[in-house]
């Protein structure tokens, strides 16, 4: 009997415990803005790729930024820094911390930005990404 836990569990508990973000994969929140996903080291589940923001009312929108993050099991934290090559600085960068369980990514997302009137400024909000 207890071989046979000791099977199931070396052979169900990894499947469970697979990353959600996998390489080449495209995710889409509400706003329209999309993270894709181009390389995840199976090592580390550290993860690079784009993000476009598509979110009314903000600026840098419709431009590829690079995104980095790094995903362990469900969860999943990345950051866009709004500046780049060839792209507009935004003077400001944004975290995503959450959870990807399936085809849904739920989470919360802190944007530190320079406001016109020169002085560092924070905002808070949630996001729904849907696995295309």
């Amino acid at each position: 009997m207890k071989r046979v836990l000791a099977l199931l569990f070396f052979v169900f508990i990894p499947f469970s415990a697979q990353a959600q973000v996998t390489p080449f994969s495209t995710w889409v929140n509400s706003r329209g803005s999309v993270l894709s996903v181009w390389f995840v080291d199976p090592a580390t589940g550290s993860f690079t790729g784009t993000y476009v923001n598509n979110a009314a009312g903000f600026s840098c929108k419709g431009v590829p930024y690079q995104a980095i993050g790094v995903t362990k099991g469900t969860a999943v934290t990345f950051t866009v820094n709004w500046k780049g090559f060839g792209v507009p600085d935004c003077k400001s960068t944004t975290v995503w911390r959450g959870q990807a369980v399936g085809p849904t990514m739920r989470t919360r997302w802190v944007l530190d930005y320079i406001g016109s009137d020169g002085k560092p400024h924070r905002m808070y909000g949630t996001d729904t990404f849907i696995r295309r």
